[in-house]
């Protein structure tokens, strides 16, 4: 009863209680506000994808996030407050640390088809996304990119695959990293392994198909010829895998 009393004699409320009403309820929207609704009204009909997205905008989880056709995996996502001065939707990605899970950090923004990621560092799990290729997951250090209608039209930063130890003849996992560059409308990544004996050249292409030519050089006939058993092929100087699919 006191409740509705207050608001049927509104009228003897001062100008200064309203406001203050007003910005406590302004405030509570804002605090609540859903993710999901930020990120379709910051996305339109752009890049950025997700299959499942539940919190409010300063604490909300991501399920199997895409940007175009990179895929960042399970994230927890917060709106930036200090980028929607200048007119701009910036979201912060996280994924903390866990056991059987590694770090990912990195800033994502999009629109009407188009998105750009920037400082991302970590790694996120491919889970045989990149098979035949075998890749376990991608590496990122001081890495950005920006895309428009799926084009990449600016590349920096580090990025690498991880492959796992091939048997007994490569026991050891092997990262092999490069930089980032656009190479027509397609993200390439030039990547050398720890020894300078792995190459890899990584494309990926607007409509996100991903291409990879992998090439060890100067491997003993011992170690050479179960990978040629395991789909590898004879090259110039070494043996070499050739893969492409879709992410």
């Amino acid at each position: 009863m006191i409740g509705r009393w207050i608001f049927i004699r509104d009228a003897r409320l001062s100008r200064t209680t309203k406001i203050v009403l007003a910005l406590m309820a302004l405030i509570a929207l804002l605090v609540m506000f859903p993710l999901r609704v930020a990120l379709d009204a910051a996305n339109g009909e752009g890049s950025l994808a997700a299959r499942e997205v539940a919190g409010t905008v300063w604490d909300g989880q991501v399920g199997d996030m895409q940007a175009a056709s990179l895929p960042l995996g399970n994230l927890n996502v917060a709106l930036r407050p200090l980028p929607l001065f200048t007119g701009t939707a910036e979201f912060a990605l996280n994924r903390p640390a866990m056991p059987g899970q590694s770090q990912f950090h990195a800033y994502a923004r999009g629109g009407e088809e188009w998105a750009a990621l920037r400082d991302a560092n970590g790694e996120l799990p491919l889970s045989g996304a990149m098979s035949p290729l075998p890749v376990r997951s991608l590496t990122f250090a001081d890495f950005a990119v920006e895309l428009r209608e799926g084009r990449c039209v600016a590349a920096s930063g580090t990025l690498g695959l991880t492959i796992p130890a091939l048997g007994p003849t490569l026991p050891a996992e092997t990262i092999m990293s490069g930089p980032a560059r656009c190479e027509g409308d397609a993200l390439f990544v030039p990547m050398k392994g720890p020894s300078g004996t792995e190459n890899l050249g990584f494309w990926l292409e607007p409509n996100g198909k991903w291409r990879a030519d992998l090439v060890l050089t100067g491997l003993p006939v011992e170690v050479s010829a179960p990978l040629l058993d395991m789909g590898f092929t004879g090259r110039p100087n070494g043996i070499g895998l050739s893969a492409n699919g879709s992410l």
